[in-house]
């Protein structure tokens, strides 16, 4: 065979072989209504019309029980040459599936597994979103806007308590608000469901009779209640993860942003061209472009005071840079 003819095989191989990588997203529980679940499968989706590869999305439902099972019967086919999970309630399913079946490639998104050698894990700084958060609802809460009161009291409500909750959302929340003044009182309430906007609206109600103007909510389709409750009294939400701000015009002042869109893309991007780093973890925040702000939203441009939207700013950068450590 000649050179050429050894270099036309070569290229042809290689075509073949990029248009034959698969991928699956095993998601964990419906894709619709979740912010995060919809930009991290169109993420995926955007790689995949971009390079060509195989992209199978199988939604688990909110029976968590089934999630391990669905997980493992993903990589029993063989089919995939990488299984994409979500959130910090996956790391044990993904650790066990990857040693059930060693030569499978496998990735946590929003979570942490084990180091295992066929195991990616990357998590998101969400101690960066909440400080930025925490710090916005300080400035808001000594401001004089109309919703504003005298009392130096915000509010936080989870869906759920988890490790990243605990341990990073909520004491970044708190360590930013109280950042613009050390007296704000932070109220934390979970509803204990991502999906019980009655309950969330309930909670909602108690923390702004308890004194809170503005109210961060990272609790899924629950925080629709908190919403609508904000609504009702003339109160503000801080909104998470995508920027909900045309939901509620006025009512969330501003949204602290998780690009799980882009994150994925770069991770679909690079275990596509077989570099993505097995057996490591990575964290992505600001300084990664993942972790931002509605900074350009023209609402937020037009009802926020240009001092506060300045400030927000100069933290912005500063957590950005390492000045802020939002968690010590």
């Amino acid at each position: 065979m000649t050179k050429r003819r050894m270099a036309i095989v070569v290229a042809l191989i290689s075509i073949v072989s990029c248009f034959s990588f698969s991928v699956a997203l095993m998601v964990t529980g419906e894709i619709g209504g979740n912010p995060i679940y919809e930009m991290m499968v169109s993420g995926a989706e955007s790689a995949s019309a971009e390079l060509g590869f195989e992209l199978k999305t199988v939604e688990g439902g909110y029976n968590s029980a089934k999630w391990e099972s669905n997980l493992i019967a993903l990589a029993a086919t063989g089919k995939y040459d990488l299984i994409v999970t979500f959130t910090e309630g996956m790391p044990k399913s993904v650790e066990k599936a990857a040693d059930m079946f060693p030569r499978q490639k496998f990735a946590l998104i929003d979570g942490i597994a084990a180091i295992k050698p066929n195991v990616y894990s990357l998590g998101f700084k969400d101690e960066e979103m909440c400080y930025l958060a925490g710090y916005f609802a300080g400035l808001i809460t000594l401001s004089d806007l109309p919703g504003a009161n005298p009392n130096l009291t915000v509010g936080l409500i989870g869906g759920d308590t988890y490790p990243a909750m605990t341990d990073r959302m909520k004491p970044a929340f708190t360590k930013g608000a109280r950042a613009v003044h050390p007296d704000i009182d932070v109220l934390f309430s979970v509803v204990g469901s991502w999906s019980d906007p009655k309950k969330g609206k309930d909670l909602a109600q108690a923390q702004y009779a308890q004194g809170a103007d503005i109210i961060l909510t990272i609790a899924g389709g629950s925080g629709v209640g908190a919403i609508q409750e904000a609504l009702r009294l003339n109160k503000y939400i801080i909104g998470v993860d995508s920027n909900t701000i045309p939901l509620a015009p006025g009512t969330i002042l501003a949204c602290a942003l998780k690009r799980a869109d882009l994150a994925m893309n770069d991770v679909m991007r690079r275990a596509f061209s077989s570099a993505l780093p097995y057996g490591a973890t990575e964290r992505h925040g600001i300084a990664e472009g993942v972790i931002g702000f509605t900074f350009d939203d023209p609402t937020y441009l037009e009802t926020i005071p240009e001092p506060i939207r300045k400030q927000m700013l100069e933290v912005f950068d500063a957590l950005k840079n390492g000045v802020i450590d939002p968690l010590s």
